[in-house]
């Protein structure tokens, strides 16, 4: 195989059509056209139904990029001219680097403009500008600074098309580590709800103020995760600690989650009881008032690794840590049940 059949049919490969606009001659330019504009219908068609006929767009898609290759191998192979004028003109067809450069470099054009017109123009009734996500950014930035009187930066505004609405993320300039999250929906001007700073910011505080208690009662072995549910307060309170009725800013309700890292056996587990009996105890001189869930998820000693650990406070348990492998389970959805140790019910999970 000669080098510009080389070449032409690497270029096909890659994109379609691409090949064929390095031969360059009129048909073949036309031919390419006609090839990349049907792969840009593609994709154009793919994104218009959202997928949903991508069983036929991929295979018609597929088979356009296969004919460009095609009808680049079979020019070299089945069309050498026997008619040495036709011979001589093909030679110098490619004997003009700097002209084929030129023909390759607007075909490659052609094709990326092609495949981003199809998207764009596809995805378009479904997504959201730029500029209108700016829009959406910057009210929810304005919002959060009215209402909290501080400065957020909205980092991420993604839009789904089917319910109207804009998914944001958002952290305090100060504190770019607590991310929360809040909605806007597409009206002009733009209306923020569902924002959850303070559930966040007080879970953050929750944590906190009990990672000394859960320090005492499990040394090294049990790492907290915490959440904070917003009641209908009348004013906004920052600080966990100041949460009461009687201020007009409360909780609805809180969980605390426990990672333990312990191998539970018959001969402890009344041990680890009492421990349990302990800490719910404690938990409410802590606390503010409100409706209290806990649950303990035990694993194995072996697993207690910094890299477990660092799963743990990311929230990012992976099937290789959790699956199959928590050995124990205790859960309760209101703490105040709770009036001695025998209601403590860790459940082994290998029975279950």
């Amino acid at each position: 195989m000669k080098k510009h059949q080389w070449v032409a049919t690497f270029l096909s490969l890659i994109c379609t059509g691409l090949g064929m606009f390095y031969i360059g001659t009129p048909g073949m330019i036309v031919g390419g056209i006609i090839l990349m504009a049907l792969q840009g219908a593609s994709l154009f068609i793919f994104f218009m139904t959202l997928g949903f006929l991508g069983l036929i767009v991929a295979p018609v898609a597929l088979g356009v990029h296969i004919v460009g290759l095609i009808i680049t191998v079979v020019y070299f192979n089945y069309r050498t001219p026997k008619d040495p004028f036709k011979a001589q003109k093909r030679q110098r067809q490619f004997s003009s680097p700097w002209k084929i450069a030129v023909r390759t470099v607007i075909g490659a054009a052609l094709f990326v403009g092609a495949i981003y017109g199809g998207y764009t123009t596809g995805s378009e009734p479904f997504t959201k500008s730029g500029a209108e996500k700016r829009v959406v950014q910057e009210a929810a930035e304005s919002y959060l600074k009215q209402k909290y009187n501080e400065s957020f930066k909205v980092t991420d505004v993604r839009y789904t098309w089917a319910t109207g609405t804009y998914y944001l993320r958002a952290h305090p300039e100060q504190n770019p580590e607590l991310v929360f999250r809040l909605e806007s929906n597409d009206d002009n001007p733009p209306e923020i709800s569902n924002e959850n700073y303070l559930n966040e910011l007080w879970a953050l505080q929750l944590k906190e103020i009990l990672t000394p208690l859960a320090d005492e009662l499990y040394p090294q072995t049990a790492f907290l995760s915490t959440w904070v549910n917003v009641g209908h307060n009348q004013t906004v309170e920052r600080n966990y600690r100041n949460l009461n009725s009687e201020n007009g800013a409360a909780v609805g309700s809180q969980h605390v989650s426990l990672t333990v890292f312990a191998d539970l056996t018959a001969d402890n587990l009344l041990t680890e009881q009492e421990r349990v009996m302990e800490l719910v105890q404690r938990m409410p001189e802590v606390m503010v008032e409100g409706k209290t869930g806990i649950q303990i998820d035990y694993y194995p000693s072996e697993l207690n690794t910094p890299g477990n650990v660092k799963k743990i406070n990311k929230g990012t348990f992976d099937e290789g840590f959790n699956g199959g492998k928590q050995t124990h389970i205790f859960r309760v959805d209101d703490i105040s049940e709770i009036t001695s140790a025998n209601d403590i019910e860790i459940r082994d999970l290998s029975k279950d």
